[in-house]
């Protein structure tokens, strides 16, 4: 690597780490619930190795139902561990795996296209995506999932090399497949096509075969014995609904349910190329997405050029990354909710490679050398005026007018709360779903004792509110209307629930929560 090289590849992994850990334990202006279950769960694994629910080490985490990936949670807990259980420890893991996959791509591009330009060009593109800065300043399972896939492409590439990196290529695939659910689609995808494209080299490699056979029948057996690792939980809360499937043209031609879930995966499908997902809005979920699109409008000729330049060479690289590319929607079109960007994180990664390839394959059609620096000159001015743009909006605008998508509110409620001892029984309202995560992890409640004085509930809420109550804190369950002052009884309710109570002029509010845009989020009221 040159020295220039190496200057331009740690200055752009200084730009990555800057943007993803600055004010990290502040925007998003909150933690959300699945935050605040993944950290109190490294909390508690972290210092007593078991889970909220008191299961040893498990392999899967049950959280609200929906069985949580191991690795994002144990990797959490070595870094809540290690800086005490805070928002910033919690989103930490999440910012420097996306750091790390800057440096990642680097050396992919680097080695499938031997040149360090393209490597640097990819790194550049992924350091300053919209779709890996925000991925990577929440707590969430996408950028180790991607890590591990990248490192499993490009130790195997190596391996032909140094054939001891096969087992170590497989083992990262699997790691990437218990990581997050997108994976069990991609990573087998991604497998066979390797095993099919470069067999010969492979069985070239006895020892390293063998080896990762083994790996991959460990994983078998684990899955076998463990099928909730599969995420059957969340696939069965997120299923295509029939009503939606007997809409499309084939069910209506065939009266089939399978043509009829196939016309609609294709449709669900097409939707993540459309230019609104793309460039404009992105994904409609606030919290998963800045809602700016998932990408600039500039990457849109480089990676068509991208993909031209692809098909013409016709290398099973090349296959294996447009394998890659059109394939990263399909675990979204899968079940409900499409276009759903977490479930299509893979597009992150594959999308900037290609891009790369792109803008090096049209920069070298220009002959003359003056022509050619001025479209470089031109183009870095376009990305960095884009760059500065999204940058100016995601700390300012969107920080503000999203933060009730975050939860916003639940910290300041449980400081207060933990600030005034005097209250024996606690009332908060279920209205932001799961509120008992969110008292777990900003009290620090040891484990032992959450254990001791939990009430699960068993109604029909459940998947909304999975604890009737703790110690002296109550979530949900009463009726808020008919609630009556009394000393040492809180009340956290909403301001719709506060101009409900039937005996609001007897309440005093001990304090009103309100959100960066100055709207009220919270009442917490109790006797004058």
């Amino acid at each position: 690597m040159k020295l220039s090289t190496k200057i331009l590849l740690v200055v752009i992994l200084i730009l990555a780490l800057v943007i993803r850990v600055y004010q990290l334990d502040h925007i998003p202006s909150s933690i959300s619930w699945d935050e605040a279950a993944v950290g109190y769960n490294g909390y508690s694994i972290a210092n007593w190795g078991r889970d909220e629910y008191g299961k040893f080490f498990p392999l899967f985490f049950k959280s609200f139902s929906d069985d949580k990936h191991p690795v994002h949670v144990y990797a959490t807990a070595i870094f809540v561990k290690i800086l005490g259980l805070n928002e910033f420890s919690t989103r930490l893991p999440s910012a420097l795996f996306g750091v790390l996959n800057v440096l990642l791509i680097y050396f992919l591009a680097k080695t499938i296209f031997k040149k360090d330009t393209i490597g640097i060009v990819a790194a550049a593109f992924l350091a300053i995506s919209p779709y890996n800065i925000h991925f990577s300043r929440f707590n969430h399972e996408a950028n180790l999932t991607l890590f591990f896939y990248m490192l499993g492409l490009l130790l195997f590439y190596l391996s032909f090399a140094k054939k001891i990196l096969l087992p170590l290529s497989i083992f990262s695939f699997c790691l990437s497949f218990l990581s997050y659910h997108p994976a069990k689609v991609l990573v087998p995808i991604t497998v066979f096509l390797l095993l099919g494209v470069y067999y010969k080299g492979i069985l070239k490699n006895k020892a390293g075969l063998h080896t990762s056979i083994v790996i991959l029948a460990g994983l078998g057996l684990l899955v076998y014995f463990n099928p909730q690792l599969l995420g059957l939980a969340r696939i069965n809360q997120n299923t295509l609904n029939e009503d939606r499937i007997k809409t499309t043209y084939l069910y209506k031609l065939t009266q089939s349910q399978l043509f009829g879930r196939l016309n609609l995966i294709a449709i669900q499908y097409s939707w993540h190329f459309s230019p609104e997902f793309l460039f404009i809005t992105g994904d409609k979920n606030p919290r998963l997405s800045a809602q700016k699109g998932q990408f600039y409008w500039f990457d849109l000729p480089f990676v068509l050029a991208g993909l031209v330049y692809l098909l013409y060479k016709r290398s099973k690289e090349g296959l294996v990354l447009m394998v890659w590319f059109f394939a990263s929607p399909l675990p979204s079109s899968l079940v409900a909710e499409a276009p759903h960007v977490a479930r299509a994180s893979f597009m992150m990664g594959s999308w900037q490679l290609i891009s790369a390839l792109g803008i090096y394959f049209l920069i070298r059609l220009i002959r003359w050398s003056v022509v050619r620096w001025g479209a470089i000159l031109v183009s870095s001015m376009v990305l960095s005026i884009s760059f500065f743009n999204f940058l100016t909006y995601y700390f300012g605008e969107y920080a503000k007018r999203y933060a009730i998508e975050w939860q916003y509110g639940m910290r300041q409620i449980v400081e207060y709360v933990k600030d005034h001892p005097e209250y024996g029984e606690v009332y908060m309202t279920e209205v932001r779903s799961q509120p008992y995560i969110f008292f777990l992890y900003y009290l620090k409640t040891p484990l032992p004792e959450y254990l001791d004085t939990v009430i699960f509930n068993n109604t029909g809420s459940k998947s909304y509110n999975n604890v009737s109550n703790f110690h002296q804190y109550y979530f949900g369950g009463w009726d808020k209307a008919q609630s009556f002052p009394q000393k040492g009884i809180l009340y956290i309710v909403t301001p719709s629930e506060y101009d409900g109570l039937s005996h609001r002029n007897e309440f005093d509010v001990k304090r009103l929560i309100k959100y960066p845009n100055g709207s009220s989020a919270f009442y917490l009221v109790t006797s004058d």
